[in-house]
């Protein structure tokens, strides 16, 4: 303990944060000294709201603590201008001052995170009241402005969500974005890294948009959900958030099934070609764009490319000519006429190609990436039914992990893979759907090929085969040359646990988890 106490405060932080999402071991080390507990309490509180924003079930499972810990909490920094928004609808505000500014370590802030904590929150102590009453809204706009202007008065937010799942229940909701002083607290956003915008409405909280365009100019990632079809200010204000940042690294653009105005947006990407390195882009009509200027970017690592469209024919020689270089490349669900746009990022990225995710297994994108992609080590396939030139590929590749997923049944699949395994390959995940049997098929062919370089086969089971599997892996323990298995399913039957420490006392390094 005298070695660990006598480390600088920067290497004690860094141990710590190996237990950021271990609650209760961080607030366990809140009561060893005061020392301690200034270095314990920014981690806590620098992303208070991820473990209730991810799901709902999350959010109807901590209620009282969401209430107590979070709401209490920032109610009493509130300054007195802030507690006079509270007047006179709600009086519980007298609460003793906290021994930290709480707000001021906060670092990610989610708008529908905290809307969905301060609903449930007045479930909870006014007994299940209608959230859509008059008084009721006016009192629940007034608490949530009040804790945004203490987030933006107090914090160095380093990222903002800004997302619409509780928007659409929760009436007050757009009224605060629209009437709160944004531009009195740039402050809060001066320091900000990543920022994740949901558009759902055709007018869009203007003035936070702008302030966001002023104040905020060094982001890093930029994420863009475009809902609903949104009026030319709305689309002018986030053409200046991409045009006023500096250092963009990483956009993304979901135009969810909707095609109008979304080629502007990627036009005034172009400012940002010599630092973009991830551009990921959704349901967006090709055709309309000048993907001259997506060849231009010069430092393009990473492209995701999904559920596009294209009719335009001739961007094979255009991208040949590019200077992108990818590293990474996802291309899947898209209705093209051909594949050329797959066949030229793929020649032109060639050894630096490492990641590849699709769903087009054609003969001639598969010699295409045998012959330019030699490095790529991690290969996901989205399945669709084909599997015979994906299969020649894989045997002759380098590839170390390998990815299936599909909603369809993979038993065609399954059937050949354990004779096409390469040398190379060290992971497997089977996120798809295939019949037990066929998992005996895989065992025993690979064990046939005396590799011995399979180290992992990762089986998620969606259709409840999870007693299946295992009595199959048990029929194949003696030709198991797998280091690990792990089989993951949403719950286990007393059969299963039983079945699975059997399997266990055999040798067989074999792991369930629980599917979240």
């Amino acid at each position: 303990m005298r070695t660990f106490e006598n480390l600088p405060c920067e290497c004690i932080v860094e141990i710590l944060l190996y237990f950021e999402d271990n609650h209760s071991t961080l607030h366990k080390c809140l009561f060893v000294n005061r020392f301690w507990c200034k270095l314990v309490v920014p981690i806590l509180w620098r992303r208070p709201f991820r473990q209730w924003c991810n799901s709902f079930q999350r959010v109807e499972k901590r209620i009282e603590s969401n209430w107590n810990s979070l709401c209490r909490t920032y109610i009493a920094a509130l300054n007195e201008v802030e507690k006079e928004i509270l007047t006179p609808f709600d009086k519980r505000h007298d609460f003793p001052q906290p021994l930290f500014q709480y707000s001021s370590y906060l670092e990610k802030f989610s708008f529908s995170a905290i809307s969905g904590i301060i609903m449930e929150g007045w479930k909870i102590n006014d007994m299940w009241i209608n959230l859509f009453q008059d008084e009721t809204i006016k009192r629940l706009r007034r608490m949530m402005t009040a804790i945004l202007q203490l987030v933006l008065r107090t914090s160095h937010l380093r990222e903002i969500e800004i997302l619409d799942y509780y928007t659409t229940q929760l009436p007050f909701f757009y009224n605060v974005l629209d009437i709160i002083p944004f531009s009195s607290y740039q402050l809060g956003f001066s320091q900000l890294r990543n920022l994740t915008i949901h558009c759902n409405s055709h007018t869009y909280h203007k003035g936070l948009l702008s302030n966001l365009s002023r104040s905020c100019t060094n982001l890093q990632r930029l994420e863009y959900n475009i809902e609903q079809h949104i009026d030319s200010e709305t689309m002018d204000a986030l053409a200046n958030i991409i045009t006023t940042q500096s250092n963009l690294k990483k956009f993304s653009l979901n135009n969810c099934n909707i095609v109008y105005n979304q080629g502007r947006l990627i036009s005034y990407l172009h400012s940002q070609k010599e630092s973009l390195t991830s551009l990921s882009i959704y349901f967006i009509d090709l055709s309309i764009i000048n993907l001259n200027r997506i060849a231009e970017y010069t430092k393009l690592e990473t492209m995701k490319i999904c559920n596009c469209h294209w009719t335009i024919k001739g961007s094979y020689e255009m991208f040949l000519r590019s200077p992108i270089q990818l590293k990474s490349l996802t291309f899947s669900k898209n209705r093209f006429e051909d594949n050329t746009i797959l066949d030229a990022l793929i020649e032109k990225a060639g050894k630096n190609l490492l990641k590849l995710c699709t769903d087009k297994v054609p003969e001639k994108t598969m010699k295409y990436l045998f012959q330019f992609c030699p490095n790529v080590s991690k290969f996901t396939l989205l399945y669709q039914g084909n599997c015979k030139e994906f299969l020649c590929y894989l045997k002759g590749s380098r590839i170390r992990q390998l990815v299936i997923k599909s909603h369809i049944n993979s038993d065609k699949l399954l059937f050949s893979l354990g004779k096409h395994v390469p040398s190379s390959l060290e992971k497997i995940f089977l996120r798809c759907d295939f019949t037990p049997v066929y998992l005996r098929n895989f065992l025993h062919d690979y064990s046939t090929l005396s590799l011995n370089t399979l180290e992992t086969l990762y089986i998620k089971d969606r259709y409840d085969h999870t007693y299946g599997y295992l009595q199959e892996i048990k029929s194949c323990i003696a030709c198991n040359l797998m280091k690990t298995i792990v089989l993951e399913s949403f719950i286990y039957t007393d059969d299963e646990l039983d079945l699975f420490q059997n399997i266990r006392k055999k040798g067989i390094n074999l792991i369930l988890q629980e599917a979240v």
